[in-house]
């Protein structure tokens, strides 16, 4: 669940932090106070993309952090094995918006967008206008049922995406097939020259590396000679000034009053010691003078070797190693036209073998989708009634799509009649906006213990309902609050009533600036913001009184 968020310097945010509780938390407050920014900000911890405009004037960062803590195993292990392990199931998330970069952070590692993004979606779910829109595109119906397999059907899911990706590898050599004999004939006759030319170089690994040091080497000689034959003169013992000959007369002179002194017997060491450091230094410069002598041949050899080497480099890769790997294809792709029949036949074989063995994975993946399209819709069914849909009827159905996917090869579409004795049509051609907001409740509502996440976000779900079907909206809300944390966003009373914990966003302005602010209401100012949403700003004991029995009966229809 989400215990805490903490948000600072974003849009009109200065700096809050709240903690949230278990079931149901409802966030209210005046139209333009500010919701909007709570969930956004939610959002942008999850992985959104957030616009640098988001940080608050005056400032050169944002700051989002979301505290989760979990005791799911799965979720714990795939942190883990991501290197990111929770102390205690306590999961931080931490991201700094800058103008220059955000930075993502988990448990104080920072983390790829993507890690992020994955991660987060293992620990909340957020349901808003989006998710309501993306009833309307079937390509997501396929999607929701999935997530209602059987650990079979996950299976065989997973055995068709593999299943395809094999023969689709096979399908993309088919290209290989399909030349004339002419052709055929001139792309042998280039691999082999292509071939020969790399093997008549005889490429060694990292040989390029070695041959431009020495010829860079080679290329410097004479400037290097001269700068080694000065670091000799300074240290040597050819000149009254360098440094072995004063070091000889410093250590003469000490030698001569060690006996006298012993205090000084460390320091007379210390000079034996930096004698022989430079005469070991003398005598390695001295082997590298003798030896470095500068050949032409060799130089004029090195060069040529060192512009065959790139120009294999140019051809056919940035290093050897690519240019060698080229070499392996090439090989293996003459190998092909040589015997060509017989690997065109082996080929086509093996395609007609994949696709079978993909046709029996989508098969196999098409009844489970049935079998579970079945269940799904009777649920929904059962969840659309309880949410004031009057003799409604809900069919998933599973068609052949069009061509093969790596998802198998079927269409599913959620199809719905709000209203007796009409045929059930796709759900983009019959619900309204309230409608929809609705059915994807249902749907969430169905779903949750499967997803397993354990804190669920309803934004904007009393879009256009109402009276007693505001009622039915609530206390859906309840039952999946009974073993979900659920964060909501509400205009609607009926729905704010049914709240565990009751949170407060409020806009406030002064002359210098204006800020958006959060707080959790006592059970007394719950009461008061109730009246507030059943009739605005004038509160009456009567209104009082209706906010109370409202937030007593919503009590009474909890399931905890």
């Amino acid at each position: 669940m989400l215990q805490s968020l903490h948000v600072k310097n974003l849009a009109l945010i200065d700096e809050i932090e709240i903690h949230f509780d278990e079931h149901l938390n409802i966030l209210t407050g005046e139209t333009g106070a500010g919701k909007s920014i709570i969930i956004g900000s939610i959002e942008s911890a999850l992985g959104k993309k957030v616009s640098r405009d988001m940080i608050r004037p005056g400032s050169s960062e944002a700051l989002i952090e979301l505290l989760f803590y979990t005791e799911d195993e799965e979720i714990l292990n795939d942190l883990k094995q991501r290197d990111l392990p929770a102390e205690d199931g306590m999961i931080l998330v931490r991201r700094v918006i800058s103008e220059k970069r955000n930075v993502n952070r988990i448990n104080d590692c920072t983390v790829t967008l993507k890690t992020l993004q994955e991660v987060s979606e293992r620990l909340m779910n957020l349901h808003g206008q989006q998710e309501h829109q993306s009833l309307l595109n079937e390509k997501n119906h396929k999607s929701i049922l999935d997530h209602f397999l059987s650990q079979n059907g996950k299976q065989y899911k997973k055995d068709t995406k593999e299943a395809f990706e094999a023969l689709q590898k096979l399908l993309n050599r088919r290209g290989d097939f399909e030349t004339d004999e002419a052709q055929r004939l001139r792309e042998m006759s280039f691999l082999k020259h292509e071939i020969q030319e790399i093997e008549d170089a005889h490429p060694v690994k990292n040989e390029d590396e070695l041959l431009e040091e020495t010829y860079q080497k080679m290329m410097h000689s004479q400037e290097i000679m001269e700068g080694v034959k000065k670091a000799y003169e300074c240290t040597g013992n050819e000149s009254e000034v360098s440094v072995g000959t004063l070091l000889s007369s410093a250590l003469k002179e000490i030698q001569g009053i060690v006996n006298l002194d012993s205090g000084l017997t460390d320091s007379y060491e210390q000079l034996l010691q930096a004698e022989d450091i430079i005469n070991g230094f003398n005598q390695q410069i001295s082997d590298y003078m003798s030896l470095m002598e500068f050949d032409p041949q060799e130089f004029s050899e090195t060069e040529d070797r060192l512009n065959l080497i790139n120009g294999l480099k140019e051809k056919y890769g940035r290093t050897i190693e690519d240019v060698l790997n080229y070499r392996q294809q090439a090989e293996e792709k003459l190998l092909i036209y040589e015997h060509y029949e017989e690997e065109k036949k082996c080929l086509m074989e093996n395609i007609s073998k994949a696709e079978k063995t993909f046709y029996q994975a989508a098969e196999k993946l098409s009844k489970e989708r049935k079998k579970a399209a079945k269940i799904l819709e009777q649920q929904i069914f059962k969840a659309l009634s309880e949410l004031n849909f009057l003799s409604v009827c809900f069919q998933i159905q599973v068609s052949a799509a069009e061509g093969v996917h790596a998802d198998g090869t079927d269409k599913v579409s959620f199809m719905i009649s709000t209203n007796p004795g009409l045929p059930v049509r796709p759900v983009a051609d019959v619900a309204s906006g309230g409608e929809l907001s609705r059915i994807m409740l249902a749907v969430k509502s169905v779903l949750a213990d499967v997803d397993r996440v354990g804190t669920l976000i309803f934004d904007e779900i009393d879009t256009g309902i109402s009276g007693e079907t505001a009622n039915k909206v609530a206390r859906k809300m309840a039952v999946i609050a009974k073993d979900h944390q659920v964060l909501a966003i509400t205009h609607l009373p009926q729905i704010a009533a049914m709240a565990d914990s009751h949170y407060y966003i409020e806009k406030r302005a002064d002359r210098k600036k204006t800020t958006t602010t959060i707080q959790k209401l006592t059970e007394a100012d719950s009461l008061r913001e109730l009246s507030r949403m059943i009739n605005g700003d004038d509160i009456t004991e009567a209104v009082l009184k209706n906010s109370e029995e409202m937030k007593s009966l919503a009590n009474d229809a909890k399931l905890y």
